[in-house]
């Protein structure tokens, strides 16, 4: 007798169970994709130069890369079509780019690096030499 009453109630919840699993979750939204994609690189060193900001970044896991980031994307006029942000670096972090992109095409960029202009990130490039695409409107990188 009790086995079965035990095998019963086993029974029971089991079927309760499966009958809650089965509803269907209302959710507020429908599910969508985002169209914002981003990727994070480690930078090494940013070399402030009058018209650009050189940025060397790791590029896969040996190889370092190059990117030129024209001041113009820091220093618009209304602030709010910047490509160019700056965040401070949490101590206990290296410092890193976040480029972000939207429907594949090339959106903003931003660098998380210390305040402090002393720290061994930051460098200052020869002001004689000519920076070739510090005009540009997008940024190409290969990771």
């Amino acid at each position: 007798m009790k086995k079965l009453f035990i095998l019963s109630a086993l029974l029971c919840v089991g079927v309760l169970f499966s009958a809650t699993a089965k509803e269907k979750a209302d959710y507020k939204y429908e599910y969508q994709e985002s169209t914002v994609t981003y990727h994070n690189v480690q930078v090494y060193k940013v070399l402030d130069h009058k018209d650009a900001f050189i940025v060397m970044y790791a590029k896969g896991h040996r190889d370092v890369g190059t990117v030129s980031i024209p001041k113009k994307w820091y220093s618009s006029a209304a602030r709010t079509d910047t490509k160019l942000s700056f965040r401070a670096l949490p101590k206990g972090m290296n410092s890193y780019m976040t480029v972000i992109k939207r429907d594949g095409s090339f959106e903003r960029v931003l660098l998380t690096l210390p305040v402090s202009r002393a720290a061994p990130v930051w460098g200052v490039a020869d002001s004689t030499v000519k920076v070739d695409d510090a005009d540009k409107d997008s940024l190409e990188i290969v990771y």
